[in-house]
């Protein structure tokens, strides 16, 4: 009988563990790892600017922060012409209309980015289409902080999605210019916490 009941809570463990699991959206590459380069895409992630990529970093245009999680980060800068930079990918699994998601993501700012050296906001899109902005999920406040904090998102789609997009924002307010916003160590999706 204790073979049995032993068996039986083995099995449990195993069935809710598969199943925390399967609740998860997989992010390829969540810490931006790569060879640390200007105009370099981390692998897993796709430019979504045309004629920009962003750099992997730390090492090039002056910027020397350690990487929160991993060897390496991502920097996305904006410009006086009012171009930016965003990358995306493809998520794992579509996003259902019927959940609500939740991630974390850090993010920094340098003040010495080769000239690039304003503090910068961050907005998240999702899409059911690579290459669109659908839905944004995220704005975060300025990142005017020389050290990594983390920020949580959460959000419900509006519409099955399968595209994550991440884009360096000036803000709605203000005359373009150069800035740099810096992430690093993204979570993976999984389904908020609510009750």
């Amino acid at each position: 009988m204790n073979k049995i009941f032993n068996l039986f809570i083995l099995t449990v463990i195993f069935f809710f563990n598969i199943s925390s699991l399967s609740c998860q959206i997989l992010i390829t590459n969540r810490s931006f790892e790569g060879q640390i380069a200007d105009a370099t895409m981390p692998s897993g992630w796709f430019s979504q600017s045309e004629g920009t990529t962003p750099d992997i970093l730390p090492g090039y245009w002056g910027v020397y922060l350690e990487p929160e999680d991993g060897d390496s980060y991502v920097g996305l800068i904006t410009r006086g012409d009012g171009s930016f930079e965003s990358i995306g990918q493809r998520l794992s699994h579509p996003l259902s209309n019927e959940h609500c998601y939740q991630f974390s993501i850090d993010l920094s700012f340098s003040d010495n980015y080769s000239g690039y050296n304003n503090p910068l906001f961050l907005k998240i899109w999702i899409s059911n289409k690579r290459g669109h902005r659908q839905q944004l999920i995220y704005k975060s406040p300025k990142i005017d902080h020389l050290e990594w904090k983390t920020y949580n998102v959460e959000f419900i789609p509006a519409e099955i999605s399968q595209y994550i997009i991440i884009e360096a924002f000036i803000s709605d307010e203000r005359i373009p210019y150069k800035g740099n916003i810096l992430l690093d160590n993204m979570s993976h999706i999984s389904n908020c916490n609510r009750a």
